[in-house]
């Protein structure tokens, strides 16, 4: 199955998560990108996908019309199964009841909402405008227009934020009984803002207890872990992430989108005026690519597997890429299920609750 992955990488105000940001006046700069994206999606004309995740900055600062020109380039150039899995990422702040009726009329049937905390400080702290009280307005207003497959974000780990505080997210998170839910810590990446700011997180033993205390209350919620960051109500897992996961097929359109076909990786520039400046004459802005070897596409397949709760088939897995798991590894493995870390069970290699606190250690050591 192919996948379609469509970056949006404006915002109404420059935050945490966008690379680029339009100020007021600048409105032309987002028609602009969008004549680009029509342009580079013309190379793929008639390939069908099974899912669409647009994302990246906030897709819902464009405006109705802006969003139809949108749906027309995705529309216009590929074939969607006939239940494709089709998302938009949204912030709370500016989902008025027409602009929720249009994407879900525009045939997007999953919104990812980032919601992030309910917390003033820790909002304020990301650059996020919005509110509770906008949470609730903009989440209501896409039920209204339709939309039964919601996706909230929920970040945590903020520094010296206390058990008390998370709890009053995550029930806010639960008490709007959406479909799913994503969770992420708060990461301070070398040349970052926060990095600059010398902004102190907690240590490893205290996100490990706020990890439990999460993933804990969703449960309890009825939202199911279905991968270490991911929640679901029964049949609501996120299919284009999955596909990822799995190391499927997938097509990336816009700034610093990357595509993926059988093991040949591609990126487009990361720079807004070198894309647009490269798509304009060739339909292409590629930055970059690789290609994987067959042993590296299997590691990276086992380990997105082991995210997964329900694990992976080391054996099928081997016959699928022709690879055998190398002495080395299999005794890390070994090592790891009599540590308690992993369990086998039958066929199906997983981590285990003590497992997931550490997958990314346990993972750097698969490596």
């Amino acid at each position: 199955m192919n996948a379609l992955y469509v970056h949006i990488p404006f915002c109404e105000k420059k935050c945490l998560f966008c690379s680029f940001a339009v100020a007021v006046g600048q409105k032309h700069k987002v028609d602009e990108y969008l004549e680009c994206l029509a342009l580079e999606a013309e190379k793929y004309k008639g390939t069908r996908v099974g899912t669409i995740y647009t994302g990246g900055g906030t897709p819902t600062f464009l405006d109705i019309g802006q969003l139809r020109t949108l749906g027309k380039i995705i529309r216009g150039n590929f074939l969607l199964d006939k239940n494709a899995e089709v998302t938009i990422e949204a912030n709370p702040e500016g989902i008025d009841p027409a602009k929720a009726k249009a994407i879900v009329d525009l045939g997007f049937n999953r919104v990812s909402l980032g919601v992030q905390s309910v917390q003033e400080k820790y909002l304020k702290l990301l650059g996020r405008c919005h509110g509770r009280a906008q949470a609730v307005t903009a989440f209501e207003n896409f039920r209204k227009a339709g939309c039964r497959n919601i996706n909230l974000d929920l970040m945590y780990s903020f520094p010296q934020q206390t058990p008390d505080e998370i709890d009053a997210d995550v029930q806010f998170i639960a008490s709007l009984n959406s479909e799913h839910v994503s969770i992420y810590t708060l990461t301070v990446e070398e040349n970052s803002r926060f990095y600059a700011q010398k902004l102190k997180q907690d240590g490893n033993d205290v996100q490990a207890k706020q990890f439990e205390q999460v993933t804990g209350a969703l449960e309890k919620s009825g939202l199911r872990q279905y991968e270490i960051s991911n929640f679901a109500r029964g049949g609501h897992e996120s299919l284009h992430n999955i596909n990822y996961w799995a190391g499927g097929n997938y097509i990336g359109l816009g700034v610093g989108a990357h595509s993926h076909q059988d093991g040949k990786r591609s990126w487009n520039t990361a720079r807004l005026m070198d894309y647009l400046a490269g798509v304009r004459p060739s339909g292409s802005a590629v930055g970059g690519g690789e290609s994987l070897s067959g042993e590296e596409r299997f590691v990276e397949t086992l380990l997105f597997g082991l995210r997964m709760n329900r694990g992976i088939d080391v054996a099928s897995l081997e016959r699928d890429f022709k690879i055998i798991l190398d002495d080395a590894r299999r005794e890390k493995v070994q090592r790891f299920i009599t540590e308690g870390l992993l369990v086998q069970d039958g066929k199906i290699l997983k981590a285990s609750a003590a497992g997931r606190l550490v997958l990314d250690e346990l993972s750097a050591q698969l490596i």
